[in-house]
């Protein structure tokens, strides 16, 4: 969870470094000598639009801060954690040790059986794999940001699937069929089956091809799932269609739908719905893996 945290640390500060190139957070100097009762009232609405603009991004900001404070004082909490447990293993290590001496020192030991307790411990593989509940592999995500779920990636996960070679260069919605041991490699497969009605193609990937898609049960838990501020790049899934498009948030409903406007989009502002689960955080060239 630490490497989850942290990533999500530097993907807010690059948020904020981007926030901030598109429309900066300091003040803007000329506009406070400028006097506004002497302009006229076509020019009065672009400057309220400029204002509204720098307010937005400096509320975003606040919001990327708070985020960033938050997930730093997680890390500082499992570091704690982590500290007090080697801790408390040292002391039972020192009580241990002294409970052998004593009896060593009185009581008859079977060493031909400590012997072979011990190998028997050493020989047990120490295996890089995550598994959950029933056994499965829990893969991990590359692109991780606090707009969508941390979950890990297993069988049966929606993801969005960009191919490195070929194709159109689209993103589009697949389903994990397998998760390597690696943890960062998996096997999906397109759920549209092909021209002659055959299943889907199945396409061998690593984890930076992905994108999670959160299920119906995460995503209708409203408090684990932020709001995306308006004016926000997403990648979200275009309505009738697996493919997943560039789009800039224009709202939110109560529901959690996102009222969105597709880049490319043939009617001039038209605005189109789509659900929260199915607009995804724009993937940044940017992001920072964890560590293998």
């Amino acid at each position: 969870m630490v490497e989850n945290y942290w990533r999500m640390v530097v993907s807010s500060l690059q948020d904020m470094y981007n926030a901030n190139e598109v429309t900066q957070f300091d003040d803007d100097t000329m506009a406070k000598r400028m006097n506004f009762d002497s302009l006229s009232d076509d020019q009065l609405p672009n400057y309220l639009l400029e204002f509204q603009s720098h307010l937005q991004n400096i509320n975003k900001g606040n919001e990327l801060l708070e985020s960033i404070q938050n997930n730093l004082t997680k890390i500082l909490d499992e570091q704690k954690e982590l500290e007090e447990n080697k801790e408390n293993e040292d002391i039972q290590e020192s009580k241990d040790s002294k409970s052998n001496t004593d009896v060593k020192a009185g009581v008859a030991v079977s060493s031909t059986a400590a012997i072979v307790t011990s190998k028997s411990k050493s020989e047990v593989p120490i295996s890089s794999s995550v598994t959950g509940a029933d056994g499965s592999i829990e893969g991990r995500q590359y692109w991780v940001s606090e707009y969508n779920s941390l979950d890990p990636i297993v069988i049966g996960s929606e993801v969005a699937y960009k191919p490195r070679k070929g194709g159109d260069g689209e993103w589009f919605q697949c389903e994990v069929i397998k998760v390597f041991p690696d943890r960062i490699r998996y096997e999906v497969r397109d759920p549209e089956p092909d021209e002659l009605g055959n299943t889907g193609k199945v396409f061998k990937c690593s984890w930076k091809e992905l994108i999670l898609i959160p299920t119906l049960k995460s995503a209708s838990i409203r408090s684990k799932t932020l709001n995306y501020l308006a004016g926000t790049k997403v990648l979200a899934r275009y309505p009738e269609t697996t493919t997943f498009y560039p789009a800039e948030v224009i709202g939110n409903k109560r529901d959690g739908t996102c009222r969105l406007r597709f880049e490319g989009e043939e009617e001039v502002n038209k605005e189109t719905e789509v659900p929260r689960r199915l607009v995804l955080p724009f993937p940044m060239a940017s992001a920072t893996p964890a560590k293998k």
